[in-house]
């Protein structure tokens, strides 16, 4: 008879109910003056790889990117592909790679904030995750820390590395965005400092979006700055995200996403290089 093995001495995990902050860690030791840029689409990229100077591609294992300088700096600008598994291996990846002083997300997301107009730039003062949890009837979800690879239980709120922040609110009051002229009235977007939410859902229902604007007040949604946040805390890499609003968050957003996001796109994209020209000049 095969021998029985031993009782398990691990106990089940204990998760702990509330929306947990994570705490600001120091930044790894051995850091390079290296900033990677990551979005989830080429679109969201593009306009970041034509502002560096003396580009080339390369690949990192299977993943394509694009290496080249901005304002002094070494840049690494890459498309993760979209939702949470696919920017968590990518930025597992070049950040476990580059080991960057800075890694830096660009791209699109919904406008859960209705008052945030189409082209407007979020500076993520923090992202959160707003699919970890319970789901309620009524679609309310219960959030609660769960453990993680450090053993304790794991954030779902993530601030800014606070440089990167202090850095982007310098961009922002030199930084001028493209006029929206193909909406009417036209109107100059906006780049301020906000809050940002991910998960796995493209279009949501309305009971939905009312319980993540009650217990997250976010500004925009999308589907992979949570993860990456998550991974660069892990890693003690310091982490911003920028994000220009598309289409309004809503159950089925293919059409208004498909019309809106190329605005919403460069927006993100050239407050992003402003970002960058900061950071060389600080």
């Amino acid at each position: 008879m095969p021998k029985s093995p031993p009782a398990l001495k691990a106990p089940p995990p204990l998760n702990v109910p509330g929306i947990p902050v994570a705490k600001l860690r120091r930044p790894a030791p051995g850091l390079r003056n290296v900033i990677v840029v990551l979005g989830a689409l080429p679109q969201e990229t593009e306009l970041v790889e034509r502002a560096l100077a003396g580009r080339r591609r390369k690949r990192l294992g299977a993943f394509p990117y694009t290496e080249g300088r901005i304002a002094g700096n070494r840049v690494i600008v890459a498309a993760t592909g979209i939702g949470k598994t696919c920017a968590s291996m990518i930025t597992m990846l070049f950040a476990g790679h580059f080991k960057p002083r800075a890694l830096l997300m660009t791209g699109t997301a919904s406008r859960i904030n209705p008052d945030v107009r189409n082209g407007d730039v979020i500076v993520g003062e923090s992202v959160c995750n707003h699919d970890f949890g319970s789901l309620l009837p009524g679609f309310k979800m219960e959030y609660f820390g769960a453990e993680g690879p450090l053993g304790a239980p794991m954030p779902i709120v993530y601030p800014a590395a606070p440089g990167l922040l202090a850095a982007a609110r310098k961009a922002i009051r030199t930084h001028v965005p493209e006029t929206a002229v193909q909406h009417d009235p036209s109107y100059v977007p906006l780049v301020r400092v906000g809050r940002i939410t991910s998960g796995d859902q493209f279009g949501i229902p309305s009971d939905r979006i009312a319980d993540i604007r009650l217990q997250l007040g976010p500004d925009l949604m999308e589907m992979e700055s949570g993860s990456t946040a998550e991974v660069c805390w892990c890693l003690a890499v310091p982490f911003l995200c920028i994000r220009g609003g598309s289409n309004l968050t809503q159950n089925s957003p293919e059409g208004d996403y498909r019309k809106l996001s190329p605005f919403a796109s460069r927006q993100a994209a050239l407050f992003t290089v402003s970002l960058l020209r900061e950071l060389g000049r600080s």
